[in-house]
């Protein structure tokens, strides 16, 4: 499905971050990005056969957003931002006593009955676009993004308890725009 990463001189927050997304995410796949542009980081997606990668960014040693690009193969291998998720906060799985971890996860679900406004909605239309081939109604996980002063984007397991980080989203920002 994807292929995550950091900005290039990550701290361990971040990587953990990545860590907790990768393991809720079907067909994540999570690499280290050194010295790697985003050129680099599409041909190795395309030669892993992924069509999109996730950029985590950070301030101060905290996820401060989430970049999402789509790799294109014609003409010659490009990226196209899709958009950019501004970060509020975020809570690691290893911070809330209430999580679990899970592994093998297969199928997912995007519940975005709470939403009000358009991000909220923009954000669920994203998710759906790139798990397109992996929604399920019986899922591994459910996604589920709430709406209060913040978009709050949650996991929650087959068994009802939450797994993986949550997610504060402050802003999302759609974008088109082709980077390389």
């Amino acid at each position: 499905m994807f292929l995550i990463t950091t900005s290039r001189r990550s701290s361990p927050r971040v990587r953990s971050f990545i860590k907790d997304l990768a393991g809720v995410f079907p067909g994540a796949l999570r690499t280290q990005r050194g010295h790697k542009t985003l050129r680099d980081l599409a041909i190795e997606a395309y030669v892993n056969k992924l069509k999109y990668i996730v950029v985590v960014s950070e301030l101060y040693g905290n996820p401060r957003s989430i970049s999402i690009y789509e790799v294109l193969e014609e003409p010659g291998l490009r990226l196209v931002k899709i958009v950019d998720l501004l970060l509020k906060g975020v809570k690691l799985s290893r911070e809330n006593p209430l999580s679990a971890r899970i592994f093998g996860v297969e199928t997912l679900n995007v519940d975005y009955s709470k939403c009000i406004s358009s991000d909220c909605y923009l954000l669920a239309d994203v998710l759906n676009r790139i798990f397109q081939s992996k929604i399920s109604e019986n899922p591994d996980i459910t996604v589920i993004l709430e709406e209060g002063k913040y978009i709050e984007v949650k996991f929650q397991g087959v068994h009802g308890k939450l797994v993986g980080p949550i997610l504060k989203v402050l802003r999302v920002v759609k974008s088109g725009e082709i980077e390389t």
